[in-house]
């Protein structure tokens, strides 16, 4: 969902300009930024531009589709609540009710355990891709739209399971 649908970069950005900077040098100032924004920082997140027609194609292609995000580590507990409230009020604004109710909301070291021989993740995390793969899954690491949608015309033209 982030960096893939969400521009999650950009919404840090209008909080303080450079502050994806700090999630490297300085994690809980980072947070602290974060859970202080609140529940709206996930729910009024912006679409990522390519974010809409990735989407319009993913819900074209009649394959059965679901998202699957990643939350804060349990010890943030406030970032996590208001990042799963969040995402769920924009997944049932901007998708549908049913995207909302059948989404998949872990932590990111928990995402490759949904994966399977037949299931495809798109993600901008390249340990993400590794692990879904590692684990029997197909991963397409996403880079920007186009990219996206060349790859997964490829898997699902090549790909005897689908």
């Amino acid at each position: 969902m982030d960096g893939v649908l969400t521009d999650f970069n950009g919404a840090c950005e209008e909080i303080e300009p450079n502050m994806m900077t700090w999630y490297m040098c300085d994690k809980d100032r980072f947070w602290k930024r974060l859970t202080d924004a609140g529940i709206s920082f996930w729910s009024d997140m912006s679409w990522i531009p390519g974010g809409r027609e990735l989407y319009a194609h993913l819900n074209a292609s009649n394959l059965p589709l679901s998202i699957l995000s990643a939350l804060p580590f349990p010890e943030r507990r406030e970032a996590l609540a208001n990042a799963r409230a969040g995402k769920i009020e924009w997944l049932r604004r901007e998708l549908g009710e049913a995207y909302a109710k059948k989404a998949i909301l872990c932590q990111r070291t928990e995402k490759a355990l949904h994966s399977g021989p037949t299931r495809v993740l798109i993600d901008d995390n390249f340990k993400n891709i590794s692990e879904w793969e590692d684990a029997g899954g197909i991963g397409v690491l996403h880079k920007n739209t186009d990219r996206t949608i060349r790859n997964l015309s490829r898997i699902i033209e090549t790909e005897p399971k689908f």
